[in-house]
């Protein structure tokens, strides 16, 4: 029997504090809501997959979130 062909799920998360986004099936929409906790909370953030593993090359840091 073959797996079941599930999408890719996507979610900001913050190290700091227990914040974890909503779920996105495009990593944009969830790197979004990471740069957004960033700017708004001066955090650290990164985006995480469907296994809770972070994506590599995700880290957003404040000072990244401010100039976009």
């Amino acid at each position: 029997m073959a797996p079941p062909n599930t999408p890719a799920r996507y979610r900001a998360r913050c190290p700091t504090c227990p914040w974890t986004g909503r779920e996105f099936s495009r990593y944009t929409t969830a790197e979004d809501a990471a740069r957004d906790h960033a700017k708004r909370h001066y955090h650290d953030t990164h985006v995480i997959d469907h296994y809770g593993l972070r994506i590599a090359g995700s880290t957003i840091r404040p000072a990244d979130a401010d100039s976009s």
